[in-house]
């Protein structure tokens, strides 16, 4: 496998690539409905021609009674066939579009924080809106060449068996197609490269704009994003007119060698043909010559296209996880599914040079200025940073059926609730931003939210004309940062789980807010082990253990970033 790497070039091994994951089944489909409807449709035009020009019942062997009715047959069922290809085409391109979207999302939300970290939003972004459309298209126009170069071969082949010593026209009209693209070059693979690099650009400044409008509008910069903007779709627009131009121009070049070449082979053998034999011979070169060229274009649009899924194959490869640590993660127990300790009385996190210990009824406090490294060691433990170099170990009573399980990241996840620093609301609903459709939601009842929105101090928000299902419009924040604060504490306290980690949970609150959600922390201590980072000073003093960081923790911050 690694001498056929060598072996052949990039664009051959993405064609390659791209075919095997869109499936042999599927694309030996298209291939033999290809062959059905070049098929026919040579042979109704080899009857339209014979019936044309020949003889009633002379040139095809049958009467005009029943050559017509089979012509008409044959044109209906190469239209039929033709009508199913581009059915299953499309269905193969949407299908595969999907599936290739869904992929790379699943694989973003299951990648090691560190590599997720190493690609840009705007580059995601175009991936799942533009590149992954242009890798479908390049499929599209791979089967569109395919089908048009075995119709080509089916109508020269026919033409050659059929007119021998006279078939000199078509070759010439080939030989003028193919020596059209070798003079005017589409430069398709490096314009192909271009857009895709200009396609994250775009994106970038989209979800920019977007993520930031309120930043924009307040700095008074909409003149900057919008030329931004135009800036960069300006250039997409240059490569796509450059591209056009060229495929134009190619074009133009080849109708006019071919119809030169024909035209003085006509001249000089003007005494021995026909005029009946002259248009059947321009049609056939014709025909010849475009036939070639529509092969031509696909291809170069298809090469154009394929970057894009080169790019999704490079980006998928730095997303796929490092092979786990045999030093960090060790014994059968590891990641396994074997009965967890119950109750969970304590758990112990080992991540290199990072160890957190958290007791059940005991509040732990992470504390210390800003950048020595408290949200980072959150996210360690909770297995959202360096998780391939991470270990849990969990305990329970000593007289239990499981006393204690060594964990992975995987099985650890599904025991912790994180609140991150900066709370996030989604596009939905208030029940779906506090639910977020999670199963074994049941038991959230209208009367339950409410209860801890009274409890939260946010029973006002049930008085909105949406209630509880109307659909949040975020462009512009519609929530006070005390208010998605809260909303967002409440998220984690509702997916009921018995490990629960707070970054900040007071930040932004006023004095009042501040001693709802202080008071709540000190309650899930009674039943679960709470880790929590904060500037709180009665947090702190609330606090039974506490884990001071300091500006000489920010090394073992960045190692934990960057490894």
């Amino acid at each position: 496998m690694r001498r056929l790497h060598f072996a052949i070039s990039e664009p051959q091994a993405l064609w390659i690539a791209l075919i095997r994951e869109t499936g042999w089944p599927h694309a030996s489909l298209q291939v033999a409905l290809a062959l059905l409807v070049s098929l026919l449709d040579v042979g109704g035009l080899g009857m339209a021609i014979a019936l044309l020009f020949g003889s009633p019942g002379g040139s095809t062997g049958l009467p005009l009674q029943l050559s017509l009715p089979i012509l008409l047959l044959v044109v209906v069922g190469r239209s039929a066939l033709q009508g199913l290809a581009t059915v299953r085409r499309d269905q193969l391109k949407n299908d595969f579009s999907d599936r290739l979207r869904r992929d790379l999302l699943a694989l973003v939300l299951a990648a090691p924080a560190n590599r997720v970290q190493s690609v840009g939003r705007g580059d995601l972004l175009g991936l799942l809106v533009s590149d992954i459309g242009r890798s479908t298209l390049a499929l599209d126009q791979g089967m569109r060449a395919l089908q048009a170069a075995i119709a080509l071969l089916i109508y020269s082949l026919g033409v050659l068996l059929v007119a021998r010593d006279a078939s000199l026209p078509l070759l010439l009209g080939l030989a003028a197609a193919a020596l059209a693209a070798l003079l005017r070059r589409s430069g398709a693979w490096q314009l192909g490269h271009l857009q895709t690099q200009l396609n994250g650009a775009i994106q970038r400044t989209v979800g920019d704009g977007l993520h930031g409008l309120k930043a924009v509008r307040a700095a008074g910069a909409e003149s900057w994003l919008l030329d931004r903007f135009a800036l960069e779709t300006g250039q997409v627009r240059l490569v796509l007119q450059r591209t056009v131009r060229r495929q134009v121009s190619y074009t133009v070049l080849r109708d006019g060698l071919a119809l030169t070449a024909v035209g003085l082979w006509l001249w000089l053998a003007q005494s021995s043909l026909s005029n009946q034999a002259v248009a059947t011979t321009l049609l056939l070169v014709y025909r010849a010559a475009s036939s070639l060229g529509t092969v031509i274009s696909n291809l170069r649009y298809g090469l154009g296209a394929l970057p894009g899924y080169g790019e999704l194959c490079r980006l998928r490869q730095r997303l796929r996880p490092l092979a786990p640590d045999p030093r960090a993660v060790t014994g059968p127990a590891a990641g396994a599914k074997g009965p967890l300790p119950q109750p969970l009385l304590r758990v112990t996190w080992q991540g290199g040079a990072a160890a957190v210990e958290l007791q059940r009824g005991q509040l732990t406090l992470v504390t210390g200025p800003s950048g020595s490294g408290k949200t980072t060691l959150l996210d360690g433990f909770c297995g959202l940073l360096r998780e391939e170099r991470s270990l849990w170990q969990l305990h329970g009573p000593s007289d239990g059926t499981a006393r204690e399980a060594r964990l992975g990241v995987q099985r650890w996840r599904e025991l912790v609730a994180y609140a991150p620093q900066d709370p996030v609301l989604f596009e939905g609903s208030l029940r779906d931003n506090l639910l977020l459709q999670r199963s074994g939601t049941g038991q959230w009842t209208d009367g339950a939210l409410q209860g801890w929105l009274e409890r939260l101090d946010l029973h006002h928000l049930l008085a909105r004309p949406e209630g509880l299902d109307g659909r949040l419009h975020l462009s512009i924040d519609c929530f006070s940062g005390g208010e998605i604060r809260r909303l967002a504490l409440l998220r984690t306290w509702l997916i009921d789980r018995p490990v629960e980690v707070l970054d900040e949970p007071t930040a932004s609150l006023d004095p009042g807010s501040a001693a709802l959600v202080r008071a709540l922390i000190r309650e899930r201590c009674g039943e679960r082990l709470v880790l929590v980072a904060s500037h709180d000073t009665q947090l702190l003093e609330a606090a039974d253990h506490t884990i001071r960081r300091s500006r000489t923790d920010r090394d073992q911050a960045r190692a934990l970033h960057n490894t």
